[in-house]
């Protein structure tokens, strides 16, 4: 279900099964894209949900060009927890590989090369996540994490929150692909086109564009997959990287988790 027309990849993450049998908590967290296009009848909406903090991705030229609007009076704290790793803030050694290999399969590869970076450069917004998440005499939740697509540091991000509460990885998965039923990926998709045009100085096809706007398995797998190599599986990277032990997971799990 949309929650609002307006982000159309704004979403709760409740409902969702973990290992225990119990089920993820509806109306703590949610993921979302840009918040910056709200229009009245989703401002309402959005403040009856009461986030009380938003942890945004996005980096600060992002944040200029498109600022979240926020509901009056019910205005959430707001983290800017910049992830310097996406599309839109290319290295120039990759917009080099990708003007060398303008294809779908050149985007796919830019794609997975920027996932295998999200583990260690999302490592500072995680701990920051999890240090909320585990934060009971302050209210932090409701909290929202988003991006300007909701779909790549977003979705690394709640994968690690949904696998650190016991999440088996095929939900996690099915949760990141539901960022493809958004309806904002026409639009998206005419603004990656816009970025593409500028770092290439051509008209990219549309192949190569839906490679860069999809949601796509290899996608999130290639992040697991370097997580896997360098720290043997997501609990070794969530307990010696990210600093989480067995008893903040059972209190993120109590937290989050409902029967």
């Amino acid at each position: 279900m949309t929650l609002l027309k307006t982000a159309p990849n704004f979403r709760d993450i409740g409902g969702l099964p973990a290992r225990d049998g119990r089920i993820v908590r509806a109306g703590l967290v949610y993921r979302s894209d840009a918040l910056d296009a709200l229009d009245a009848d989703d401002l309402a909406r959005l403040a009856s949900l009461s986030p009380k903090v938003c942890c945004d991705l996005r980096s600060d030229g992002e944040r200029r060009q498109r600022p979240h609007r926020w509901p009056l009076g019910a205005e959430p704290r707001v983290l800017n927890l910049s992830v310097a790793t996406d599309i839109r803030v290319l290295m120039p050694e990759l917009v080099l590989e990708l003007r060398n290999n303008a294809t779908a399969e050149g985007a796919g590869a830019l794609m997975r090369h920027l996932y295998r970076d999200l583990p260690t450069v999302c490592v500072p917004v995680l701990k920051r996540v999890f240090e909320l998440l585990l934060d009971e005499d302050t209210e932090q939740l409701p909290l929202v994490v988003n991006c300007t697509a909701g779909k790549d540091r977003t979705g690394f991000v709640v994968a690690m929150l949904l696998h650190a509460v016991g999440v088996p990885e095929d939900a996690v998965l099915a949760d990141y692909l539901r960022s493809n039923d958004a309806s904002n990926r026409a639009s998206l998709q005419v603004k990656v086109a816009h970025l593409l045009h500028d770092l290439l100085g051509a008209t990219a096809p549309p192949d190569m564009l839906a490679a860069i706007v999809a949601a796509r398995p290899d996608y999130l797998d290639s992040s697991l997959a370097k997580i896997a190599a360098d720290h043997g599986s997501v609990e070794g990277y969530l307990t010696r990287v990210i600093g989480l032990n067995d008893s903040q997971r059972e209190r993120l799990a109590s937290r989050l988790l409902v029967h």
